[in-house]
């Protein structure tokens, strides 16, 4: 398809170099002219019709020459394009040829040059009617010789050094910015070398001459069809539930102007805003959403909200696309009636919140199958259409792996933070997986059931029962402690409802004996059954203590996040719960287990678990005084060091209550200073 554009290219500098030696040679002005810069354009852009041609598009669409012209609209000359491809009227397509050679002055001549093809485009880029805008392409062919190929002077630079970027270099970076402001839809960037035999360089994969050429064909041909066919394949597919909006969808054009707008946008952010919108010939309420930038980013968004649709519009609990314009700039989906964020009352009801929850869980696991990640599951996504709940704004979904057309567009943060997975603020595509959404599902379920708004790394739990279990589970730190699929998130739900549970503490009992041999997984589970009960006080001061130190604190390590939840719990039940009052030996038997649990840290160099259970331990043994665990303390902050005594010493200051049942060690220079400093502070405060 491409090979005879490839060739032309090729030789285009050569053939350059022999018109240069006949020209010396005094040939004749008819031989001169066969070599001249105009017969080799006429060449190469002929080799792209070829091209064009061979793939499908009529050749009475293609002009080129004089007769490569836009409408006068656009405020362009007659020779502004070389190639331009046009059908009933309207242009297509239009491309320009140019070229930059190694000899003197060329490169401030290109400099012109680039100026003049920004102007260019940037004066069809204003037209504003959305339904004529025209493909724009650029094909660019560079000298390939030690001049370009040369690193340039950097400012501050003296004259012989030389560490910038070279001139090609410097030519793909403005290229790559033409077609980023969207001033260029294809750009095919090649170098050639002059020698008799030449070689051609692509210097970048996504400005290869294919890449050109394919972008011009699919611009081309898609215009012949309706470009809803490429969602629904054709009429009869449309599914039931949508049957009131056939008619928009049939007749689907990707024309603006089939559709009024009222004037002020019912959502506004910042790559997109909708509008209520009409379509005039059925008279069909629809909601417009078009993109606010022409930059890569906005339109990336918005062509990946289009490509999910071939996935996803015949489903139920997906809001449709029902129209859209070729170049992503707008499509129309049904006018929803409610998002959740207007239904969060009615949500607050078990039943609802269920039927929420299991309709994006039906269309994330169609999504999932595929390899699509939403990556921005949040109240204002989810919208009421006919009764039903549908999942909306898949403007960064992940594309299956192997599909992504441009790694690190997404850079190091995608979503809503109060709603989005952890891992999606370190790397979103990298990392992105089935998690991640229930992840954001069950931040959802958080939002419903409280008064609260998630805030980001900061744990929320609906009030004590089966929601709060589910929450918990959803909202792991880490990835692969969460349910890996969405069949897994229904089946914990269907459990938690479905099935009486018998109490905490009898759960805890059953698993502590083999939490205390050792198995891992045993003592995880026995540790997630008491930081899911914080307010039950006989499994903090009864059950708890019993776990052995050295088995506790690998589990409480690998899940820092609940560990600090279950010691601040058992913190807050040093005055008992209002019902059971402490007693002296539940007092102590928590005083030793916290302070075996920071033995244990201290040992391990688990920094945060020790700062967590020595500011409990103090909590407990300022209130309660207990002699028998002092006396195991005592020794142990005599020998501490390092940052274990840097943890321990501002635990100790901030519980003087604490500190002072030390009052023995404040002179002891074998003591660390810190620690010393703090227990002699509480006792002065005390005189």
């Amino acid at each position: 398809m491409a090979e005879a554009l490839k060739e032309a290219s090729r030789n285009f500098w050569a053939e350059r170099r022999q018109a240069e030696r006949l020209r010396a040679a005094g040939s004749d002005s008819t031989t001169l002219r066969a070599t001249s810069v105009l017969r080799r354009w006429e060449r190469v852009v002929q080799a792209m019709v070829e091209a064009l041609v061979e793939r499908g598009v009529d050749p009475s669409w293609i002009e080129v020459g004089r007769d490569a012209q836009l409408p006068s609209a656009y405020g362009l000359g007659s020779s502004a394009w070389d190639l331009v491809v046009r059908k009933d009227g309207i242009p297509l397509a239009a491309a320009n040829f140019t070229q930059l050679g190694g000899q003197p002055g060329s490169i401030n001549n290109i400099n012109n040059r680039i100026q003049d093809l920004t102007s260019t485009a940037y004066s069809v880029r204003q037209h504003d009617d959305y339904d004529f805008q025209p493909y724009l392409g650029l094909f660019f062919i560079l000298e390939e010789d030690e001049r370009v190929n040369a690193p340039t002077r950097r400012t501050g630079e003296i004259s012989t050094a030389r560490s910038g970027p070279s001139r090609k270099q410097r030519l793909a970076e403005t290229f790559a910015q033409f077609r980023s402001d969207g001033l260029y839809d294809a750009i095919a960037y090649v170098s050639s070398t002059s020698e008799a035999n030449p070689s051609l360089y692509e210097p970048r994969a996504d400005m290869s001459i294919e890449v050109f050429i394919e972008g011009f064909v699919n611009r081309s041909l898609s215009h012949s069809f309706s470009p809803l066919l490429k969602i629904w394949g054709d009429l009869t597919h449309v599914p039931q539930h949508l049957d009131r909006y056939r008619e928009v969808i049939r007749e689907g054009q990707g024309i603006k102007k089939d559709y009024s707008m009222e004037r002020i946008p019912i959502e506004n952010g910042g790559q997109g805003e909708v509008f209520r919108a009409t379509h005039k010939t059925s008279g069909i309420k629809v909601a417009f959403k078009r993109r606010l930038s022409q930059r890569e980013d906005p339109s990336a968004r918005m062509r990946r909200e289009i490509n999910i649709a071939e996935l996803l519009n015949d489903h139920p609990n997906y809001m449709p696309i029902l129209d859209f314009e070729q170049e992503h700039k707008w499509f129309i989906m049904p006018l929803a009636e409610a998002t959740a964020e207007d239904k969060r009352e009615q949500l607050r009801e078990s039943d609802s919140l269920r039927e929420l929850i299991c309709s994006m869980g039906s269309i994330l696991t169609k999504a999932h199958l595929q390899g699509w990640m939403h990556r921005d599951i949040k109240p204002s996504n989810m919208l009421l259409l006919d009764g039903r709940w549908t999942l909306a704004d898949w403007g960064v979904v992940r594309r299956p792996r192997g599909q992504t057309t441009k790694v690190g567009r997404t850079r190091h943060f995608i979503g809503t933070e109060e709603f989005a997975a952890p891992e999606l603020f370190m790397k979103p595509h990298e990392d992105a997986t089935a998690a991640s959404d229930i992840y954001s599902l069950g931040r959802v379920i958080a939002w419903a059931l409280t008064d609260e708004m998630p805030q980001k790394n900061v744990e929320l739990l609906p009030p004590p029962g089966p929601w709060r279990n589910i929450v918990r589970a959803a909202t792991q730190q880490e990835p692969e402690r969460r349910p890996q699929s969405i069949d897994e998130l229904m089946d914990l739900i269907d459990r938690e409802f479905s099935e009486p549970q018998e109490p905490a503490i009898v759960r805890a009992k059953v698993l502590l004996d083999a939490a205390n041999s050792g198995e891992s997984d045993t003592t995880d589970a026995f540790l997630e059954i008491i930081a899911s009960h914080p307010d039950d006080y006989g499994l903090y001061l009864s059950v708890l203590p019993q776990l052995q130190p050295e088995f506790a604190v690998p589990s409480m390590s690998r899940n820092s996040r609940q560990s600090i939840t279950l010691l601040r719990a058992l913190a807050k039940h040093v005055d008992g719960d209002g019902t059971n009052q402490v007693q002296f030996g539940e007092a102590s038997r928590a005083v030793t287990w916290l302070h075996d649990i920071a033995i244990s840290a201290a040992d391990s160099n688990e920094r945060d678990l020790l700062d967590e259970s020595i500011r409990a331990m103090c909590e407990w043994d300022g209130n309660w005084d207990q002699w028998s665990p002092q006396d195991a303390i005592r020794p142990w902050l005599r020998k501490l060091s390092g940052d274990a005594a840097r943890i321990v010493a501002p635990a100790l200051r901030d519980h003087p209550d604490a500190a002072r049942h030390f009052a023995a060690l404040a002179g002891d220079h074998a003591v660390d200073r810190g620690i010393r400093q703090a227990i002699r502070a509480a006792a002065e405060r005390q005189q």
